[in-house]
């Protein structure tokens, strides 16, 4: 699976209600979407920053995406841009009964010296231990081997009921809308 994540800052001034709009139309574009694992429509209004997150199956599906009418509608409303993608080493789904509200996206550096192995075996232990967490929808572990960095990435019920980021390199953003596949 990848994961991929593109970040859209919005001028200060601009209204919210214009992107809650456009997800709400857009949404349903993805809801079932062939290839499509999760996404999770992001905002962030402190900060004034849309920021999508997806889960593809297999790069394919995440290359005819970025290749397609959706995508191509992202640039005519924003313009192209960067998009970060990771390859998805753990992702788990918590208690599905959950409306996520709250997203936390983490990433650390993983040491030159580090060796892999232990430190991503380390990191599913500490999957499993956050999955516990009735408040948590999903977590994601993922690797950017570009830049040597580890991805942590879950949606809570609420920001009070999330866990302490672990990493002082966190965002936080209001989940808009969450697209699946029907389970």
């Amino acid at each position: 699976m990848l994961a991929m994540q593109y970040s859209i800052q919005l001028p200060v001034n601009y209204d919210t209600a214009l992107i809650r709009q456009r997800v709400s139309q857009r949404s349903k574009l993805f809801d079932d979407h062939n290839g499509l694992v999760h996404k999770s429509f992001l905002y962030n209004d402190s900060d004034k920053i849309y920021a999508p997150f997806y889960v593809w199956q297999d790069v394919i599906e995440a290359q005819k995406f970025l290749l397609n009418d959706l995508f191509h509608g992202v640039i005519e409303t924003f313009s192209r841009c960067r998009v970060r993608s990771w390859f998805v080493i753990h992702m788990a789904y918590g208690n599905r009964a959950v409306r996520p509200a709250f997203a936390l996206r983490e990433t650390d550096i993983i040491a030159p010296e580090e060796k892999l192995d232990p430190f991503l075996q380390q990191e599913k232990k500490l999957q499993i231990d956050l999955l516990q967490d009735d408040n948590l929808y999903m977590q994601l572990v993922a690797l950017d081997a570009d830049r040597w960095e580890i991805l942590r990435f879950s949606l809570w019920k609420d920001k009070a009921s999330a866990a302490r980021p672990s990493s002082d390199a966190h965002l936080e953003y209001d989940v808009l809308h969450v697209s699946e596949p029907k389970f």
